[in-house]
């Protein structure tokens, strides 16, 4: 097929990177079934010759089944990612296709690679395939005209990118050394793929199944290279073993008795490159139904577990085993997560992984199980863990990959591969990068969930600490080397918890990810690796803030050019940046702190702690600085109390001087370790002054001074009705820590039973607003007569109820509700207000000061399906800034329409919610 007048879909590739700026587009075209991956989409077309601009003025193109197909240029460019507006084409059925037809012109002869996003579809160069969801590519281009067309099987709404650049382009050393690294990781090291045709998936391939062998890198990689596929089933047996051809469609098909009742076949392909040197990678299949596999995996484990029942020994081990399997369950039907995309490597390595659990429980008893209680290691060190999570009594795993020598009796630094989504990276993904090779010094690295696309923000920060906790817990870590890096979603959550806690992390390395703003001064003495696309949508929030305001030597931004938000995703694993945070400590005294907060759970930066802010303020801030001599200067702005944390220890001085404001306190280190700061009312001063606390606290004995005012402070706190951790978290809080959702014991109607459950429906599965809105968690959902006194002493609680006297838990506790809330109306502040409401308020547990309650009450079951917040809860991201409703304690909707306010407040701020 040949293609005439492309002089409007032309791009012409020079001395920088390109994407395709003009295209004619076909379709959307229905295709027959049989049109396989490597099969030419152009002979579903009558006509040999394509002239796509006469085409575009008439009726289209003639499809050989009959009827035609429509065609027209594309020239808008859509600002988010750089790239053809595809936002006017309807969404494409599953067998439909969408074909961008363009020229693309090179200057000169050369080299060229692409970089496109998983979900392009299919790429064809000069009516070759070269792409087939198989990831960054090269091939050599003469000097000309060359015809692409990308065959699109789906359109997202934002996330498309095809970066093309070539041997000329013009970039920083940095960038230079980063693509260096990024061509031999992802074309070099990985030159070929394999693509089946239709596969089955969960249910099980059919024999014979049709397959496709693609060239990645088409320099390096000959077609006339010999090729060998070897075919293994789960027990390691060789089945069969024949010889392939490149890019030609191949049909395999194999003997049921030979096979037997293998769960997988795994395709073992093995070439050569130009050089002569081998190189291989398996394909793995599954050829019965998952939950057939599942069944016999089943078996073994309770043989297993059976043998544990008087073994005290690999504990660790049976939860391993207990999450694989539950993992392999869970994947034998459709996910919950919408995103969630099936990998076949996922099985083959869980199963692998469980069969050598098995087999080491009868083969391997160590003198020493409390040395030895851990999970089972690949022979690479790289491993699958889990670990039974608080927030909701959910298994959750990690993948780990310790060194090689890894020994209980030293630390070790450690690299948390923050997800850009609910789980990014598994245990194939680490056994295919390796991370750490070649380095001088050994690390750990870790990935785990943060459940979903939080940005690191409430269940996120929650699901992050608790999950680090479990490794600081597990593994040797030396906790002055933290450091954390990722993408996108990523990288707003290790920005986020760098912010948080600023002491506690070494480093950060971040791509394509976005700070809050306002709290830059927290990581005044961060070192930050920042990598950006100059075309990333997220360039001014996610580059120019953080170059702007945090210009130092530990601070190094990197922006590649003619990049948008999807292309630095091939950059996040890179050697360039995860070596690059080796070579800090945190600091643990730093001479200059400046720390701002919303929120009272972040409250620390080294040596300043904020313990009482000012309750009629939205932000709090500390700043302080320490000369060479031991002489402080400490400013607080919006705080009514705050802690130095300094010793003789730490600084190796007997007595400190510090000035706030007009006053010079002098500092005990020797005596004391906590120098409480308490705002005293002051008429005669217009700033605020304070008042001295030392103290000296330790781990056995708490603490300890000359005095304290602990007890008031709880007092006020408690006279307040508020969680101090909570303030600027608003009703959000109960989020935090374990959470149960508790209904009435009984309902009125089977009205109000509904309209309460769907309402702890959409409580226990909060939503993001971001891509993908799915949070993975599962808070238990239980009538208020079936949770345990010691359920309620460990956990939050979210109360649901349109009657007091139906439900027992709020029944019971009523005398220290903060609202009262009657058939009639509600009481708030001693003022009475009659009709129709549904409001919700969060106040310290009646039983457990430690511990949150969120109160949904109503006297009218609809109104919670009218209330926006109770129909669906969409949780925001810190980045942002406190939302107007949920930060606040205080959320009521009524006949005024929707308010929030803090129970602190002098006066309640109301704010109108359109539509309600």
């Amino acid at each position: 097929m040949r293609f005439t007048h492309l002089e409007k879909a032309t791009t012409v590739l020079l001395d920088h990177p390109v994407r395709l700026t003009s295209a004619y587009a076909v379709g959307p075209v229905k295709l027959p079934e049989n049109c396989g991956v490597g099969r030419a989409w152009s002979d579903h077309f009558t006509p040999e010759e394509w002239d796509l601009e006469r085409a575009c003025n008439e009726e289209g193109l003639e499809l050989s089944a009959g009827g035609k197909a429509a065609c027209r240029l594309l020239t808008e460019l859509d600002p988010r990612n750089a790239e053809l507006n595809l936002g006017v084409f309807p969404p494409l059925t599953e067998q439909e296709r969408l074909l961008l037809v363009s020229n693309l012109r090179c200057a000169a002869a050369q080299e060229v690679i692409f970089r496109p996003f998983e979900g392009t579809g299919q790429i064809w160069v000069d009516g070759i395939l070269v792409y087939a969801e198989s990831g960054p590519l090269r091939l050599y281009l003469d000097e000309g005209n060359h015809t692409v067309v990308v065959v699109a099987a789906f359109i997202p709404d934002e996330a498309r990118s095809i970066r093309i650049s070539g041997t000329q382009t013009c970039d920083s050393a940095d960038v230079a050394e980063l693509h260096q690294e990024f061509v031999e990781r992802n074309i070099r090291f990985h030159m070929a793929w394999l693509e089946v045709e239709k596969p089955a998936g969960r249910e099980g391939e059919d024999s014979p199944v049709l397959f496709y062998l693609l060239r990645k890198d088409r320099i390096d990689l000959p077609v006339d290279q010999p090729l060998w596929v070897e075919v293994t089933n789960d027990e390691g047996t060789l089945l069969d073993r024949f010889q392939a051809v490149w890019e030609q469609e191949q049909q395999y098909a194999w003997n049921e008795e030979v096979a037997g009742n293998t769960g997988m076949l795994h395709f073992t392909v093995t070439y050569q490159d130009h050089e002569a040197r081998e190189h291989y990678f398996v394909y793995s299949m599954l050829v019965r139904p998952l939950s057939a596999v599942v069944e016999g995996l089943q078996e073994e484990y309770d043989q297993y577990n059976q043998a544990y029942i008087t073994d005290a020994f690999g504990s660790a081990r049976k939860l391993q085993a207990e999450g694989l399997l539950a993992e392999l369950k869970r994947l034998t039907a459709l996910p919950e997560d919408p995103f969630e995309i099936w990998d076949n490597r996922i099985v083959r390595e869980y199963i692998k992984l469980l069969k050598r659990i098995f087999t080491h429980a009868y083969t391997e008893r160590p003198q020493h199980p409390s040395r030895e209680d851990n999970i089972l290691l690949c022979p690479d060190g790289i491993g699958e863990g889990f670990f039974v999570s608080r927030l909701d009594n959910s298994l959750q795993r990690y993948t780990i990959q310790l060194p090689r020598n890894y020994s209980a009796d030293r630390q070790y630094p450690l690299i948390v591969l923050m997800p850009g989504k609910r789980y990014e990276l598994g245990l194939p993904d680490f056994q295919k990068r390796g991370f750490g090779q070649g380095w001088e010094e050994e690390a750990i690295f870790v990935t785990f969930s943060c459940r979903g696309v939080t940005l690191g923000s409430y269940i996120g920060e929650a699901a992050f600490l608790e999950a680090l906790d479990a490794i600081l817990q597990a593994y040797r870590v030396d906790e002055d080397r933290i450091y954390l890096t990722g993408y996108s979603n990523g990288a707003y959550a290790a920005w986020a918890m760098a912010q948080a806690y600023p002491s506690r992390f070494a480093a950060i390395a971040v791509i394509a990810g976005a700070p809050h703003p306002k709290h830059l001064m927290n990581l005044l003495n961060m070192p930050i690796f920042n990598v950006v696309g100059d075309q990333d949508y997220l360039f001014a929030q996610a580059y120019t803030a953080p170059e702007t305001d945090l210009s130092s030597d530990h601070y190094k931004g990197v922006v590649e050019r003619c990049a948008n938000h999807w292309d630095t995703h091939e950059l996040r694993l890179l050697d360039g940046v995860l070596s690059w945070l080796m070579q800090w400590k945190r600091v643990m005294v730093p001479q200059r702190i400046a720390y701002r907060t919303e929120r009272g759970r972040h409250n620390r930066a080294y040596w300043l702690e904020l313990t009482q802010v000012d309750e009629t303020e939205e932000y709090s801030e500390l700043y302080g600085e320490m000369s060479k001599t031991g002489e402080l200067d400490v400013r607080a702005v919006h705080v009514d109390e705050f802690i130095i944390h300094l010793s003789h220890e730490i600084v190796p001085l007997e007595l400190v001087h510090v000035r706030i404001g007009a006053r010079v306190f002098v500092l005990d280190l020797l005596e004391y370790n906590r120098f409480r700061f308490v705002k005293i009312e002051s008429r005669k001063r217009p700033s605020p002054e304070y008042r001295l606390i030392a103290e000296r606290w330790s781990e056995t004995d708490g603490i300890s001074g000359k005095e304290t005012d602990d007890e008031t402070a709880r007092f006020r706190l408690k006279s307040a009705g508020r969680n101090p951790s909570g303030h600027g978290m608003g009703v959000l809080d109960v989020y935090m820590d374990r959470l149960h959702i508790v209904l009435p014991s009984s309902y009125a109607t089977p009205e109000e039973e509904q309209a309460v459950k769907r309402t702890a429906k959409a409580l226990a599965s909060p939503r993001t607003a971001t891509w993908n809105p799915y949070i993975g968690v599962h808070y238990p959902v239980v009538a208020s007569h079936e949770i345990s006194e010691e359920e309620l002493a460990d956990s939050n609680v979210i109360c649901i109820t349109s009657g007091l006297s139906r439900h027992e838990l709020l029944q019971r506790h009523q005398a220290h509700l903060q609202i009262s809330c009657t058939e009639k109306g509600y009481v708030l502040g001693g003022d009475f207000t009659a009709g129709e409401y549904c409001l919700s308020y969060i106040q310290p547990a009646p039983w457990s000061t430690r511990k949150q309650m969120l109160v949904v009450a109503t006297n009218s079951p609809r109104m919670l399906g009218k209330n926006l917040f109770m129909r669906k809860l969409i949780m925001p991201g810190y980045f942002n800034g406190l939302h107007p409703y949920l930060n606040k304690e205080v959320i009521v909707y009524d006949s005024k329409g929707v308010r929030a306010f803090n129970f602190t407040s002098n006066k309640y701020a109301f704010h109108k919610l359109q539509g309600q």
